[in-house]
Parts: structure tokens; sequence; C-alpha cells
């Protein structure tokens, strides 16, 4: 109708081939357009979605659009340029790469602009594996508080980067507060059904982005170290990655081998674009771990809890640190970047029989669920 409120998010795809971000922005569509009094229209490249997205997206009341084909330009520059005839109240960006169009589009279509922020690019780059990674974070940081400045409302995902924005746009006099927006459970994947048997051999999963710069970061050489430790070397524990890009799997598994994991208890596989296929490995898991030494907040983490699977996560994380406030959360986190603590916690886990590490799983599951929704979070609209 016409009293409806219309939010166009900007977005580079539907499904999550681009990770997190991705997850975030789908999810989003879907609750917000869940409300009754509430159209939502994703906006992407040109070519950046095929039939079988939209009609995924339009299961779910959300219409994917793509903006118009441009020549001899970069597909985000497309997200500059709306069609005419949309109507928007509020244009939700993220981050620099998926915002810094909603300036523009704030004033082309006289629209309230929301910038989501899901990354401290400042403490990135001090882990970042690549030639100044430590000036391109800082000029990174830059464009994305710049940005938090001139929107109408900032959004954090979760509460570690709700406290890294609050303190950079302070010193702006800014009467706005940054609203700390913490992902909720994530509903298609609750209806995984965990087998209550124990595995001959303790299957463990790490999955994110295989990217070489991020190595670090995402503390997949803790994970390997961890595995070559007194605790974990033998045959009875085994570690599947996924998420090294397509055709360099080989490349990743040279990487993480050079940290002493032995290969007989390594697999590496590639990203995983389907969101069944992701479930059905998720079955076959004991335990999913997340050692990076720094993260916005971590949504594979999240990913795994909603299926109720066990789950270690790293403590300098957003979300680490929403466990840290729920009941059985501390279940959940390392304080440690230290491999050995690592280890201990895998073999920790592993000696709860199955049943009652699932049981203890599903009353995180509830607790984090009663505590953080997404239909709450919906509210700042």
């Amino acid at each position: 109708s016409k009293e409806d409120l219309k939010v166009t998010i900007l977005a580079d795809e539907w499904n999550s081939l681009k990770g997190g971000l991705s997850t975030f922005n789908r999810e989003l569509a879907i609750h917000l357009a869940s409300r009754s009094d509430t159209q939502v229209t994703v906006l992407v490249p040109h070519g950046a979605c095929g039939m079988e997205e939209k009609a995924a997206a339009a299961k779910n009341c959300v219409s994917i659009i793509e903006a118009k084909k441009l020549i001899a330009c970069p597909s985000p520059v497309e997200l500059f340029f709306p069609p005419k005839d949309l109507g928007i109240d509020v244009v939700i960006g993220h981050g620099a790469k998926l915002g810094h169009q909603a300036q523009i589009i704030r004033d082309s279509h006289d629209c309230k602009w929301v910038q989501v922020v899901h990354t401290a690019p400042d403490e990135l780059g001090m882990h970042k594996d690549c030639a100044e990674a430590i000036a391109q974070s800082e000029e990174k940081n830059q464009r994305e508080v710049g940005l938090c400045k001139i929107a109408d409302l900032v959004m954090a995902v979760g509460p570690k980067l709700k406290g890294f924005y609050s303190n950079h746009i302070r010193s702006f006099n800014k009467d706005q507060d940054v609203v700390e927006f913490t992902p909720g459970i994530m509903r298609d994947l609750t209806d995984v059904k965990q087998s209550p048997n124990d595995n001959d051999v303790f299957q463990v999963l790490m999955f994110g982005r295989g990217d070489d710069e991020d190595f670090e970061l995402k503390g997949y050489d803790i994970a390997a170290r961890a595995f070559a430790s007194h605790e974990l070397k033998n045959d009875s524990y085994y570690l599947t990655f996924v998420g090294a890009a397509p055709g360099k799997q080989d490349e990743f598994a040279a990487k993480i081998l050079q940290h002493g994991i032995s290969k007989n208890q390594l697999s590496v596989k590639e990203y995983i674009k389907d969101r069944d296929r992701l479930k059905e490995l998720l079955l076959r898991m004991d335990l999913v771990i997340m050692p990076s030494r720094t993260e916005g907040f971590g949504l594979t983490a999240l990913e795994a809890l909603s299926t109720g699977l066990p789950v270690l996560a790293g403590h300098n994380s957003g979300f680490a640190k929403v466990l840290q406030k729920i009941e059985f959360g501390e279940l959940c986190v390392v304080n440690s970047d230290n491999p050995e603590d690592w280890s201990k916690a895998i073999k920790k886990v592993r000696q709860k029989e199955r049943k009652k590490r699932l049981k203890e799983m599903q009353r995180v599951r509830k607790s984090y669920g009663q505590n953080y929704k997404w239909k709450n979070n919906a509210r700042f609209l």
C-alpha cells in the first residue's frame, strides 16, 4: 500500500558467494519483508542475479531489481543509479564498497540513509599478510568512518563494532548514536536434525574465505598448529576446511600443511554456494571452530550455532562478546590465540558424549534466540 515503508538494500549478490556480508544482507531483507508494513527491494548490479535467485527472493516477499547496465564502468558504480521511478523511503548501504552509493541515492530519491558497518579495518590491518596492509586499512577506516559521519543512522553488526564506531564518531560531536544490530539465529538452518550418534573420528570444520592475505587474520595457522600438538596429533581428529577459491585448494592445503598438521588429518574444499549443501556438511561435523585473531562479528559461527552444532569462537570477535552475555555461552569461547589452548578446548568438547554436547548447544541456541532476534532489530526503521 501507499503507507508501506519502502526499503532498498544495496547488494552485490543474493547468495553468499562473497561471504558473511551477503548472508547478513539476505537475512536482513527477508526479515524486513516479513513485516506487513514494509516493502523490500534489493538493488544489485546488472547481471548479478539469475532467475533462480529472483524466485527465491520473491518467495520471501523480496524483489530483486538489477541496476541499468553501464558501459565501461565497474559494477558497483551501477548502484549509484536505481530506477528513477523506484519509491525509496530508506536506503541501506554496507561498508565502503556498498555504502558510498547511498549518499547520492539519498539526494536523488529524497530518502533516509542507514549505513551498516561490518568490519573494523584498523584492527584487520594489523593481521593481514599483504604489502602495506596497515596503510591500506587506515585509508579504508577513514572511508568507513567518513560515510558513518554523514549517514542518517549507523548500524553496527554486534557489540564489538558498536564500541569501535561509537568511539570513532564521538569526535565529530554527532548527535546520532550507533545502533547495535546483533543478528539472530538463522531460521533456515534450524531444521537440521543432528544425529545423536558419535563419529569414530572427531570431525572439526573451519569455514570461511581462504584468501591468502587473511590467513593469519582468520587464525587458520592457529587451527593447523592445534592439530599438530600432541593432544590432537592422531588420526581420531580430522579437520575439514571449506572456503578455498575454486582451483586454489592445493595452494591453500600447502600453506596450511606448513604449520605441522598431518595430511591424514586434513581436507580442503572450495567455498560452498548452496545452503542445502552447507546443511549436509554441518550434519557430518562434530564441531565448528572460528579461531580468528580478530573478527567484527563472525557469521560463520552463528550459522553453526543455528544448526545446533558445538562451536568454538575466538575471544576477539563480536560473536564471542555476545556469547559471553548469554547463559552457557562461555562454553563456546576460547580466550586465547595460543594453539595449545585451542587443542585443549577441542579435546574438551570431544570428551563429552555427543548427546550431551548437542543438548548443551540447544540450550545455548535457545538462550541466544531469546535475547537476539532479527525482528527486534528491524525496529530501527
